[in-house]
């Protein structure tokens, strides 16, 4: 499996996850939140970044 960079903070890492709000890939340090939404639309995931911006929170918490 190859090493791949967070598009954060450029740390190399295994895993990344996609931010649902910036679509940024992003390690596990990056990761501010994540949870289930409804039934059938997966998981939301939000970047540290995407958490300063209040818009991006508020839809997140929604």
């Amino acid at each position: 499996m190859p090493i791949m960079r967070c598009e954060r903070c450029s740390k190399p890492t295994y895993y990344l996850t996609t931010c649902t709000y910036c679509g940024r890939k992003i390690c596990s340090d990056c990761v501010k939140s994540s949870r289930i939404a409804k039934k059938g639309e997966g998981l939301r995931v939000i970047c540290k970044d995407c958490w300063t911006d209040v818009k991006k929170r508020k839809e997140y918490k929604s």
